[in-house]
């Protein structure tokens, strides 16, 4: 949730406890079997196109690096970089991963990566650091480097259509959710072109109840509604491949000065 006037993305997983409970998140229950079921095999099936033992990829916000060690097993070595220390030293990692506590955003890295991703990251954030943190990948990608990312609550589901009556009636309190539509249009005005996406996650999401029941059911759930063809606006998240093009125009990124972007050679 964003309270727009306190809320910082940044600070918000800086603390021990807070670390603790996001890695209890993926260890049962619904996010772990999304995780384990679905998420993890659509990813795999997206960069497994897009890697090779000479590749790079920069997992952005990579927390406790279980993105980083999907993307370790399909390109050649792999950078993740959070602002958190506390996920970071709760992190497990293949030797081919390295893990920097840096804000990419403020100090850029000295190389450029063929893919990037960021999970769980832009819902979450506030837009000012939407568009810092894709304004930063951007910079860090090669010319045509691909942005490979997911929206966890996808506006037109049941759930965000709840979340959006609850921001309604109180205001006080938002709950962020995105639309594809949204998404895509972000990802355009920050340079890059959506190039696939994916809808998935169609199992309601029970909370703390059945986690035993719902571990067992997502799998068939989800393979079920994708043979029935039921609309992807009704699934809970999406993923999305989005490839970095050329900038035309230079882009203002500060008031007091206007910066160049790189050109495709």
């Amino acid at each position: 949730m964003l309270n727009g006037d306190t809320f910082s993305y940044r600070a918000s997983h800086q603390s021990v406890d807070v670390v603790a409970d996001y890695v209890s998140t993926f260890e049962v229950g619904h996010c772990a079997a999304l995780w384990r079921d679905v998420e993890q095999p659509l990813l795999e099936s997206i960069l497994r196109r897009l890697g090779g033992p000479q590749r790079t990829s920069l997992d952005f916000a990579c927390g406790t690096g279980r993105i980083a060690k999907v993307a370790a097993r399909l390109f050649g070595s792999v950078v993740g970089v959070d602002v958190s220390e506390a996920m970071l030293s709760a992190a497990s990692v293949p030797d081919n991963v390295t893990l920097l506590c840096v804000d990419v955003t403020k100090v850029p890295l000295e190389q450029t990566f063929d893919v990037a991703t960021a999970f769980r990251f832009f819902l979450n954030a506030e837009d000012t650091l939407r568009r810092d943190a894709l304004r930063a990948i951007y910079r860090h990608l090669h010319n045509d480097g691909v942005l490979v990312c997911n929206i966890q609550l996808n506006a037109t589901s049941p759930i965000g259509s709840f979340s959006r009556v609850l921001n309604w009636a109180y205001p006080s309190r938002p709950r962020n959710t995105l639309t594809l539509y949204q998404f895509s249009s972000l990802l355009s005005d920050e340079g890059f072109e959506v190039v696939e996406s994916t809808y998935y996650g169609y199992l309601p999401r029970p909370g703390r109840l059945f986690p035993h029941l719902c571990e067992a059911l997502i799998e068939p759930f989800e393979k079920a509604c994708r043979r029935l063809k039921v609309p992807g606006l009704l699934a809970e998240s999406f993923i999305v491949a989005a490839r970095k093009r050329e900038r035309l125009f230079p882009q203002v990124q500060d008031p007091r000065r206007i910066v160049q972007a790189p050109t495709t050679s």
